[in-house]
């Protein structure tokens, strides 16, 4: 399959990466050095505890290691009959005609499997020897990854390749975990559920084939406690769309073991400390399911886990406003279907979830729809690896936040919080989704916890959505999935992206190119001496980092500041942002400095739009005309790299999408500054 960004040729595609500077060495000392630094920056983030907990956890997975692998190993599982999940069958019978089920349908029965924009071998589901071409296929390098003859705790997912370089790294192991998490068995479960009988003929088969090139506990596959908990959802839906005796005997019982195979493995390494992030709903989720899917006292100790992890992290990574402590869009929505799917789930066992969880997703629900504009779209904040839980299709969601906001609305039963906009979705169904959208009122609204105002409204006849971020950079000390965008904006007018993230390009394999792109040089934000405010130290680790702060509000506008450069320059950054009659106002000054220092304030423009320097700005537009006009403070020179000149002129990039890239439109304004503020205008274009 071919993939195509908007606005550049061939940026994003394979032929284009390879022709990037190679960020990792190509000995095969490059791999070690990349462990090295990443256990080195795990250390910075860890306290005392944490590293006696590291400790232990490393001595237990040694011990692991040491279990033999293969299904025979684990006890035989039980063939009876398998729990009645009958709600969730009647919600995945009602998603069967959508749009995307029926897509992915024809596509799983053309034997055509595609994730990230790239295509996946033509497996051969009904031969059992058939699997590892497709279930360990790197998409990189053409190879193999692992399977079942390593230990899954020795494999080295870490030391992975942009491109393949010679070293025999294998590509970012996000592409090789895509398929392993059975999402294809979601659209097939919601036809099943409805009496397709191929699509219980196909979903069974794929169940068979996984199960035959991955034993438990070898390969890639059986590496990561997330990727297991997204695997056992799959799981869930296939028995709730097969019913008690939908299986035969001999398959319930290699169900049950496989279901049990997952949950040993996600209780025996929990994340806890540092990576108890998103990773830690998913662990709750993976054990509530087991929990519910099997019977007896192990079973219900998986229950009782999992419940407890979701009433308490719900609590930890929704803040109080209802932003996600993640500091990030996608990563929010990502953690609230979890939690709200568990709160399904417990709902229709007859053991609900406190009432908590479903208080703390009404308010995430709020923030998120704030940050929605018009169409339905939000800006790209934070890490977005398009991960989803519930999937009806194979291809990318564009609108996941909406869809997530739309699910929340409909199990809290709070129609409000629908969005303006979103695509139909099997989650729809099962979370009984509002149907009707609902428009996000205009005005201004600051979330003080987690540290974003928002604007709404219309500019010059032309609807304008604007968000200013002035709060920490992540959670917890590791503050893995934020971006070093203190005090950056983001801006869209008439549904158009005009000021964007830089996004999210790969993890591990990305190197230094992620480590770029999560620093503060790749956002809508100001940097002195051409450093940035936060240091990244690897993919997910910061050598330093700027937690912004709410310092001022009144009527008229919004001051954040930040600490980012105070050891190296003796200043802090401050940006106050403010409404003007036909626009915005930025203004930036650095205060507590003896002398004014060299600045840039950097804007990352969508490559869809027309951009072009004037006399009176920079001027930035689409079909409909002038859509907004960037006008730089006075006394300071103006910088301009379209992005059709980036590859020759050292231009800024984005990531569309993960494993991607393409030019981006770079304008940035250079002079000097201390206290005296520094105001960037910008204008809005009236309709034409």
């Amino acid at each position: 399959m071919q993939h195509s960004d908007t606005g550049v040729g061939e940026f994003g595609t394979r032929a284009f990466a390879q022709q990037q500077p190679t960020v990792v060495s190509t000995r095969q000392g490059g791999a070690r050095a990349a462990r090295l630094a990443w256990y080195l920056g795990r250390l910075r983030s860890m306290g005392p505890a944490e590293i006696v907990h590291r400790l232990g956890e490393a001595a237990r997975k040694r011990a692991w290691t040491r279990r033999p692998i293969g299904w025979d190993a684990l006890p035989p599982g039980d063939p009876s009959p398998l729990p009645d999940f009958l709600d969730l069958r009647r919600a995945l019978a009602a998603g069967a005609e959508l749009p995307g089920v029926r897509r992915s349908l024809a596509e799983i029965g053309a034997a055509r499997f595609h994730y990230f924009g790239r295509d996946w071998p033509v497996p051969d589901f009904a031969d059992p020897d058939a699997g590892a071409s497709f279930w360990l296929h790197d998409p990189i390098t053409g190879g193999s990854w692992p399977g079942a003859g390593t230990a899954a705790l020795k494999v080295d997912v870490r030391s992975t390749a942009e491109a393949p370089d010679g070293t025999g790294r294998f590509g970012d192991v996000k592409f090789v975990w895509e398929p392993g998490r059975l999402q294809m068995l979601h659209p097939l479960a919601a036809a099943w559920a409805a009496g397709n009988a191929c699509a219980a003929r196909d979903a069974r088969a794929i169940l068979a084939s996984f199960m035959a090139t991955n034993p438990p506990y070898g390969g890639v596959h059986w590496f990561s406690g997330i990727e297991m908990a997204l695997r056992l959802v799959g799981l869930l839906l296939v028995a709730a769309a097969a019913g008690p005796e939908g299986l035969p005997p001999g398959e319930r019982a290699a169900f049950r073991r496989l279901v049990a195979a997952h949950a040993r493995a996600i209780a025996a390494f929990p994340s806890l400390h540092s990576s108890a992030n998103n990773h830690r709903i998913a662990e709750g989720l993976g054990l509530l399911v087991a929990g519910l899917v099997m019977a007896g006292p192990e079973a219900e100790g998986w229950e009782g886990e999992g419940r407890a992890i979701l009433e308490g992290e719900a609590e930890r990574q929704i803040l109080a406003d209802g932003v996600g402590a993640e500091q990030s869009l996608s990563y929010q929505a990502w953690t609230m279907e979890m939690l709200g799917l568990g709160v399904v789930l417990a709902r229709e066992a007859g053991r609900p979830l406190g009432p908590a969880v479903s208080g703390r997703l009404a308010r995430g629900a709020g923030f998120l729809r704030a940050m929605l504009d018009g169409t339905g779209r939000c800006p790209a904040i934070g890490d977005d690896d398009e991960g989803r839980i519930l999937s009806d299709g194979l291809g990318p969601e564009p609108r996941y936040v909406a869809s997530v906001t739309a699910a929340i609305a409909g199990l809290v039963n709070r129609p409000d919080l629908a969005p303006p906009a979103r695509d139909p979705h099997l989650r729809d169904a099962i979370f009984a989704a509002p149907a009707e959208p609902r428009p996000v009122e205009a005005g201004r609204r600051t979330f003080r916890d987690g540290g974003y105002t928002i604007w709404h409204g219309r500019v010059s006849g032309r609807a304008v959505h604007l968000v200013f971020d002035h709060g920490p950079i992540g959670y917890l000390g590791l503050a893995a999935h934020g971006h070093a965008d203190a005090l950056a904006v983001w801006l869209s007018v008439e549904g158009r992206p005009v000021l964007i993230d830089a996004g999210t390009y790969l993890y591990h394999a990305g190197a230094r190119r992620r480590v770029a792109m999560r620093e503060s040089l790749a956002h809508n934000t100001l940097s002195v001496a051409g450093a940035s405010h936060s240091l990244a130290s690897a993919g997910f680790h910061w050598a330093s980092r700027a937690d912004a702060r709410l310092v001022a509000e009144t009527d008229e506008a919004v001051t954040g500041a930040h600490e980012g450069y105070r050891r190296r320059f003796g200043v802090t950054h401050r940006r106050r942002v403010g409404r003007t009659p036909d626009g915005f106002v930025l203004a930036d000054a650095l205060s507590g400095g003896e002398r004014a220092h060299a600045v840039e304030i950097r804007f990352l423009i969508h490559p869809g739009l027309a951009v072009r320097a004037t006399d009176e700005g920079v001027a930035i537009g689409d079909a409909s005309g002038l859509l907004c006009r960037f006008v730089a403070p006075s006394g300071f020179e103006t910088r301009l790299v379209p992005a059709g000149r980036a590859d020759r002129d050292g231009g800024a990039v984005y990531a569309p999408r993960f494993g991607h890239l393409a030019a981006a439109h770079e304008l940035v304004l250079c002079g000097t500054l201390g206290g005296s503020e520094a105001e960037t205008r910008i204008s809005i274009g009236s309709v034409a």
